[in-house]
């Protein structure tokens, strides 16, 4: 097999990581183990990470930072449109049956359970509340939206198929959760009047 370098090469790793976490747990991803399971070397993934920890650690960080686009599109309705077009692909995808076994593992490792509390969902706190000042300054979304609500909409739904329910997770889903929950509870509003006693 010629060698693989690039997107090939980080594709394979990060299966390799992701099947070992969700079949022997975190104590399961050594870095012999993954070579193996990979079909490279030790000396390539030590050139890459210093140790498992920082491996498991940005494996996790480049599933999420895939999941989310970097680009402004323009508007609110369109960015969540992109933002949960992205999980649902991710959480449909071939990886996903190994994805919700190796987050379920993960939970169970305080250390990694802590970084990807802090490094993995902070991330994702962080880009959704500037994609909601995005909508701020534009307009399309009202500056007294409570930001700590408005970021977990919609991608919650995600994660509760994934992890809970089982049931589908559909364009026709992303849709309807765009439309009908995240777009009307950020829109903008004319004040109610007050009626005071």
């Amino acid at each position: 097999m010629g060698r693989r370098r690039g997107e090939e090469l980080d594709a394979a790793i990060r299966s390799a990581v992701l099947r070992l976490l969700a079949e022997h747990g975190p104590a399961g991803v050594t870095m012999e183990a993954v070579a193996a399971a990979a079909a490279t070397s030790k000396p390539v993934l030590y050139r890459r990470w210093p140790d498992r920890a920082h491996l498991l650690r940005d494996t996790l960080m480049g599933i999420a930072t895939s999941a989310i686009p970097h680009t402004d599109t323009g508007g609110y309705r369109s960015d969540m449109l992109a933002v949960l077009r992205g999980w649902a692909a991710l959480f449909t995808g071939p990886d996903a049956a190994l994805l919700r076994a190796a987050v379920a593992a993960a939970a169970h490792d305080p250390e990694l359970a802590t970084a990807f509390q802090r490094d993995v969902i902070g991330w994702r706190k962080q880009e959704m509340a500037a994609l909601l000042q995005r909508g701020i300054d534009r307009g399309d979304v009202r500056p007294d939206v409570p930001v700590e609500i408005a970021r977990e909409l919609g991608q919650s739904v995600l994660w509760h198929r994934l992890l809970i329910t089982g049931d589908p997770i559909t364009d026709d889903l992303v849709v309807t959760l765009v439309d009908e929950v995240l777009v009307p509870f950020v829109a903008p509003r004319a004040d109610l009047p007050y009626y005071g006693l």
